[in-house]
């Protein structure tokens, strides 16, 4: 029951008793009819004063509490126009209030959740209720801790990706030292932290790119003539045979090698040639077509039939393609959809495998120069291509789960703008 409700029932109450109490104790006293009108009088001008005061007050009360409501809506309207998930929680962890984003991001549209705590609303949303149960143990650390928290913490989507939240909670305590309110505000820092990420990827093909230019140089010129005695002494000596062999294909490989530095050097001049990207992809696919048998590998190609042609550098795409086909087919895969069709003004190319699948610290580090987990990589292969596709105005994404394999999508624009 309200206060108002009570000031109420007590005031009708005191009425009540005012009226026949006094006309009573009047009956009682046994006055003359002058003195009992007279008293009559005195009796409703004070019934009179005290109802209009108490009537005074209630409206006084009223807008009062017109006001609070008005300033709560403002409150209301200004974290729920908030891009920032915010929410007030009492000293036992129940929800107080929680603007719109914080309902949409833990999908809670629609539950009452005031006064319920983070593990009773876990039971409303399957999906989020590890990351609930997370919160209420993250805020208990809060509490014991008796001071501000600031924290990065993960929230998971439903598409397998993940949110990144900069989380400051603040606890309020009462004067006694109880427990008396939280305060939660996380901020969406998820393109931050790309963004951050892809910096740093920069600022190391940056450094490498610099080095690979003098290191490729300084290299290609002995290996020309290292490679030139081989292939001499190779004729001339049939005894042998085997190792110049040997020798001649480990020379290729380093000459190889070679050749991705010095596309990691700084960005040379493109040429861009329209490009029809399917039959580009075709070709590829031919080209590892005998090693896919090989690995026992199916490769599935579908593409849009009216699918433009790009602005691109094709030589440079093929190699791109041909590295993560390569590595699809060696990560133990049965099966390789290949998919290219047009959204929003992007060519997009889609490569999803069935093999082993890469745990979430590979995929965080994929693209670095020099990371490889293979036996003779060397973790040149993707840098190579993220280079490409980032000369291209492009992105490539990679999502991946231990034991169902990989998806890698590659967006290219259409025209170079």
């Amino acid at each position: 029951m309200s206060k108002m409700k009570k000031v109420l029932y007590f005031y009708v109450l005191l009425s009540i008793v005012w009226v026949f109490g006094t006309d009573h104790l009047i009956a009682l006293l046994d006055y003359d009819i002058y003195t009992f009108i007279a008293i009559s009088k005195i009796k409703a001008v004070l019934f009179i004063a005290a109802t209009f005061i108490f009537i005074k007050y209630l409206i006084s009360k009223n807008e009062q509490f017109q006001e609070l409501e008005r300033e709560k809506e403002k409150l209301l309207s200004l974290i729920n126009s908030m891009v920032d998930f915010v929410n007030f929680k009492d000293g036992e962890g129940r929800w107080i209030e929680v603007n719109t984003f914080g309902l949409n991001l833990f999908d809670l549209q629609g539950v009452d959740y005031k006064g319920k705590r983070d593990r009773d609303l876990a039971e409303y949303t399957e999906f989020y209720r590890e990351a609930l149960l997370y919160c209420e143990e993250s805020d208990e650390q809060t509490w014991m801790s008796g001071s501000v928290s600031r924290s990065e913490e993960q929230i998971p989507q439903p598409d397998g990706s993940f949110k990144t939240f900069d989380t400051i909670k603040v606890p309020l305590f009462n004067d006694d030292g109880s427990r008396k309110a939280l305060v939660v505000i996380g901020r969406d820092i998820t393109q931050m932290k790309e963004a951050e990420d892809r910096l740093q990827k920069a600022e190391k093909l940056s450094v490498v790119g610099g080095l690979a230019a003098s290191v490729a140089h300084e290299i290609r010129n002995p290996l020309t003539s290292l490679k030139g005695f081989v292939q001499l002494m190779n004729k001339n000596d049939s005894v042998n045979k085997l190792y110049y062999e040997i020798m001649e294909n480990e020379l290729d490989r380093i000459n190889e090698i070679v050749g991705e530095l010095l596309v990691l050097a700084k960005p040379q001049n493109i040429r861009f040639t329209k490009t029809n990207v399917s039959k580009l992809m075709c070709n590829v696919i031919s080209l590892l077509e005998s090693q896919a048998n090989m690995y026992g590998v199916n490769i599935v190609f579908q593409s849009d039939a009216g699918m433009k042609e790009i602005d691109c550098e094709p030589n440079q795409l093929k190699q791109v393609f041909i590295n993560i086909i390569k590595n699809s087919i060696e990560a133990g895969s049965k099966s390789i959809s290949i998919s290219l069709f047009e959204e929003g003004g992007s060519a997009r190319i889609m490569i999803e495998d069935d093999g082993e699948g890469m745990e979430e610290e590979r995929l965080k580090r994929l693209g670095e120069p020099f990371y490889s987990v293979k036996e003779k990589g060397t973790g040149l292969g993707l840098t190579v291509s993220y280079r490409i596709i980032q000369s291209h105005g492009g992105t490539i994404t990679y999502s991946s789960k231990v034991g169902e394999g990989t998806k890698v999508v590659i967006d290219l624009p259409v025209k170079r703008t």
